[in-house]
């Protein structure tokens, strides 16, 4: 965006799009604070008919917990626009008619999944699921090392190796993933970003073609391989775990790099 030409390229790029995929941790928000000019985006875009969906990897609260926190933020929604890494994997358990679960997960989560119909068991689960477990203890991995080396399936939300808040990064799901390795070999199946259906399974819900679809995103091994993979346009932001540095030495590459996510409005104009 630093000369005219580069910034009449992303506008042509753009200028056709008819729903925008928006990360929130790091991308529109950090913990509870909204991103100064969040809202005028926002409201921008919609103004132009565009439809907006948001998508998050944290599997730490429930799905009406976080529709309450955006609300609380000025982002009001609905469930058809919130996309978590939860409901894949809801989904998936469900195709293999799988009720009884060990979950790392928090009070919030396990709400979700009893409401959803599982049943949450440390005596004979049929599978382990792994989310961001805020409230993860040292029994919790004992006893979700022992199933996995008896050979118990194993699937996760999401891949996130950290989480951002205002004073720095602290462990996510992903972080969980790799100590579990460390002690068993074992590694799960993730639902989650980067997973592609993330993003297709609402397209194909809209009848919206990839190439009309955007996703900006903080995080390039999640939000930007998912749009990758899934033919979308991808913006990445560098208001959160990504720098400039970071994305020369990448093998993945975003079509569009932006300070921040209320540069869109100076372009979308």
């Amino acid at each position: 965006m630093e000369t005219k030409t580069k910034f009449n390229e992303i506008f042509e790029l753009l200028r056709n799009k008819q729903i925008y995929f928006f990360d929130l941790d790091g991308t529109l928000y950090l913990e509870d604070l909204l991103f100064d000019g969040i809202l005028s985006l926002i409201n921008k875009l919609k103004s132009f008919q565009k439809k907006i969906c948001f998508l998050s990897n944290n599997s730490s609260i429930s799905t009406k917990e976080y529709i309450l926190k955006l609300e609380q933020l000025g982002l009001v929604t609905d469930f058809e626009n919130i996309i978590l890494s939860t409901h894949p994997t809801i989904q998936y358990l469900k195709e293999k008619k799988i009720k009884k679960i060990y979950l790392l997960g928090t009070k919030s989560l396990q709400s979700e999944f009893i409401e959803k119909g599982f049943e949450i068991t440390d005596k004979d689960p049929e599978i382990i699921v792994l989310g961001f477990d805020k409230e993860l203890t040292y029994e919790k991995l004992v006893k979700a090392s022992y199933f996995l080396q008896d050979n118990l399936p194993y699937i996760a939300t999401h891949p996130d190796k950290v989480c951002p808040t205002k004073r720095g990064y602290i462990p996510d799901a992903g972080a969980i993933i790799s100590l579990l390795n460390e002690a068993t070999g074992k590694r799960p199946k993730i639902f989650g970003k980067p997973n592609k259906e993330m993003l297709l399974f609402k397209l194909r819900e809209l009848k919206i073609s990839p190439k009309d679809a955007v996703i900006v995103g903080d995080r390039l091994y999640t939000d930007i391989k998912m749009g990758k993979e899934a033919g979308v346009t991808t913006i990445c932001v560098l208001s959160g775990e990504t720098s400039r540095e970071m994305i020369e030495k990448s093998e993945i590459k975003p079509d569009i790099i932006l300070n921040k996510a209320t540069d869109l409005i100076n372009i979308i104009k």
